[in-house]
């Protein structure tokens, strides 16, 4: 029987339960402790160098910190809370100052992974006089008063005990994200050397422990300075660094995947060497003097065509990709010329709308290879006529038609919802950076409103927006919102507000919300995403007009006739319709009325799709609220690709009860003769709508073909 355990956690904890099912006791693995391997606990109260105790910029790296301090003291600014203490002690048992005080996590949330970056191969010191070695350059040769790792792992897969101070106490392995982390890592260069299976068996079992020891959901991802991360990562995932090195980093993901499904004793195939040709230490040295340049990139974000009202505003999205090269914080990364100067420009820097003049600036630091969204409002001149706007290499043509706005609007302006449309609900409080006003979540849909399930299956989600949007009715200055699950309700991260609800909806109003943690291309979206937990998963529900999503609908692009697709942009618009009432549920007692399958309703691809079949909108456009009905009622209207030359009706499925089913009369098919059947056969065809429009029929023609006795008209 399976066991349901409920604990509440805080905002400094996991933002995820740990999994109710029975776990596997994960034994301790054998560690050496600091007494066994010879560590000189002088070190921890005095230095024979003389120096003196180290402080939050000496600890975890060295070299420049001018870009890392900046970084540090905005983290701290926004994430004040992962950054505090259980308790400090400052004397050993003795009596005796510490150097280096030693602080306590009041949680552990990530295990990161390192490699000492110090080459084994050809190291003829034994392992445990390394280890020394490490600990007195730590201790003594940086002056940080002991060694920053918490564990260390040798070649030979024994493991060590590294910081002093017992469970929970904090390192210093990782620049200013040492607090609520535990630092392991393996003794080797894996730029240059691999590690031996004996490290990565023991690396799992330590990592498998650490986490059943410190109660981390290996399987979830957690919100950490900013930063949506699985819990265990490797050094470079949260710094600006080569740490754990190739060898290791490409990797992690399969070890990650080891401990997650238990298979601690499994083989760990290393990555491909990395062969070079060098056959001399000339050349060697030749090749590794000669970096390899990444040319930064900015790449636009939808389409490059923008249409507005005379004096009105357009919203548009680049992405900036950086290059070899570290990129400062309000850096020029495009120069930006406007064909008319009453174009105005704003872009989105610390969550406010600044004026462009005539370059755009990096909004953060971007390390090497980073990418950055970058959101821009565009006002459009008073005169109806086509403008051009040139961002670094991208060029767009802003078109400015129909009736000029009554008033230029000389600052970007947010959209809000209608109240008709909203009811009120009370926002839970149980943080203190909850919001704690009322928030709005719909009623009933309007009728010409469709609610449609994302097949999006992640345990959290980022959401971003091209223009600000609200989250629940309110306007929190930032376009980027996690999405996290925490029990029966929704956790959005916004910026550094903490929000969470039963049902969360981002509204981006006329603008679109992009799910930017769903790795494909359909996965941009007009109207609102909704949070809610069904079923014990994060559910996302795209909320929308039923025009548009009929144009996002992937059901026939644009290789197809015209008339076949107004044909099926009629039946799929009543194939929606029907399910909309609530009479006719197809997910009964779920919030919403279909889902993007079409194994279960029908493929919706968003905003990727309209973009990209202008012919397949143009279709819904002509048809837009027509309906296929009986008897003053929308008829269900399945259709299928292909059959062998006839129809089936609804009996022949088995479809016993099944509304109008008279409407489904068996139909010779000819233009399918030859074909296999592909679906189930009842009602109209792709291929015969596919023939009869070539044919010259028109769509109304073939919908009254397959379809028999209806009428196509305005939705009741």
């Amino acid at each position: 029987m399976r066991r349901t355990l409920t604990v509440t956690f805080s905002l400094a904890l996991l933002l995820f339960a740990i999994p109710t099912e029975a776990r596997t006791v994960v034994s301790k693995p054998n560690i050496v402790t600091r007494a066994q391997w010879g560590a000189d606990e002088s070190l921890l109260t005095s230095s024979s160098n003389g120096h003196s105790d180290p402080t939050i910029s000496e600890v975890g790296e060295t070299g420049s910190l001018s870009d890392r301090e900046k970084e540090c003291k905005k983290w701290n600014t926004n994430y004040p809370r992962e950054f505090e203490v259980d308790r400090t002690v400052t004397h050993n048992s003795q009596g005796q100052e510490l150097r280096w005080a030693q602080q306590y996590s009041k949680n552990v949330k990530l295990l990161v992974v390192h490699h000492t970056a110090l080459k084994v191969t050809g190291d003829e010191r034994t392992p445990q006089e390394r280890m020394q070695a490490l600990y007195q350059y730590h201790a003594d040769g940086m002056g940080w008063g002991d060694i920053g790792y918490h564990y260390v792992i040798d070649e030979n897969g024994t493991i060590y005990e590294g910081r002093a101070g017992g469970k929970g106490v904090i390192g210093g392995h990782a620049y200013c994200s040492n607090t609520s982390t535990v630092g392991v890592a393996l003794m080797g260069n894996f730029e240059e050397e691999q590690p031996t299976q004996k490290q990565f068996l023991s690396l799992k079992k330590l990592l498998a422990y650490l986490a059943q020891d410190y109660q981390i959901n290996t399987k979830a991802r957690i919100l950490f300075h900013g930063k949506m991360l699985p819990t265990i990562v490797i050094h470079s995932d949260i710094n600006s660094t080569l740490c754990a090195g190739y060898y290791l980093r490409e990797v992690m993901g399969n070890i990650r995947n080891h401990i997650i499904a238990g298979l601690l004793e499994s083989k760990i195939t290393p990555p491909s060497l990395r062969f070079y040709k060098d056959g001399t230490a000339a050349r060697k040295a030749s090749r590794l003097a000669q970096s390899v340049v990444i040319e930064p990139r900015l790449t636009p974000v939808g389409s490059t065509k923008l249409t507005g009202r005379p004096g009105g505003q357009v919203t548009l999205q680049v992405q900036y990709r950086a290059g070899s090269a570290t990129v400062p914080q309000r850096a020029r990364l495009a120069v930006v010329e406007r064909s008319h100067p009453r174009i105005g420009i704003w872009q989105e820097l610390a969550g406010r709308d600044v004026r462009v003049r005539n370059e755009l600036l990096s909004p953060r630091l971007l390390r090497k290879d980073e990418s950055q969204l970058i959101n821009l409002r565009i006002q459009l001149p008073l005169n109806a006529e086509n403008y051009q706007l040139h961002i670094g290499d991208i060029d767009y043509t802003l078109i400015a038609e129909g009736r000029r706005t009554r008033l230029l609007q000389n600052e970007p302006t947010t959209q809000t919802y209608k109240p008709a449309e909203e009811q009120n609900t009370q926002l839970s409080t149980r943080n203190v950076n909850s919001l704690t006003t009322q928030s709005a979540l719909p009623t009933q849909p309007n009728s010409q409103t469709i609610r449609i399930r994302l097949g999006y299956d992640g345990e959290t989600a980022t959401i971003s927006t091209n223009t600000l949007p609200s989250v629940n009715g309110k306007y929190l200055g930032n376009r980027s919102i996690e999405l996290a699950k925490d029990g029966n309700i929704c956790v959005a991260h916004v910026g550094g507000v903490r929000l969470e609800s039963e049902v969360l909806r981002i509204n981006p109003g006329s603008g679109v919300n992009t799910i930017a943690s769903w790795t494909k291309a359909t996965n941009r979206f007009r109207g609102i995403i909704e949070c809610r937990i069904v079923d014990d998963e994060l559910t996302l529900i795209n909320e929308l007009p039923l025009e548009q999503y009929l144009a996002g609908l992937a059901e026939e692009p644009d290789t197809e006739p015209y008339e076949k697709q107004r044909a099926f942009a009629i039946a799929a618009r009543s194939y929606a319709a029907f399910y909309m009432s609530p009479l006719n549920r197809k997910f009964p007692d779920k919030p919403y009325d279909g889902d993007d399958s079409p194994a279960r309703f029908q493929s919706y691809g968003g905003l990727h799709f309209e973009e990209n079949n202008p012919k397949w909108v143009e279709a819904t456009e002509d048809t837009k609220g027509l309906v296929i009905t009986k008897d003053n009622q929308i008829v269900k209207t399945p259709y299928f690709s292909s059959d062998d030359g006839w129809t089936r009706t609804p009996e022949e499925q088995g479809w016993n009860i099944f509304p109008f089913a008279d409407v489904f009369s068996k139909k010779h098919d000819p233009w399918c003769i030859g074909l296999p059947m592909n679906g189930h056969g009842v009602g109209m065809s792709g291929c015969g709508a596919k023939g009869q429009a070539k044919a010259g029929k028109s769509a109304e023609e073939i919908l009254h073909y397959y379809y028999s006795g209806v009428e196509i008209e305005p939705i009741p």
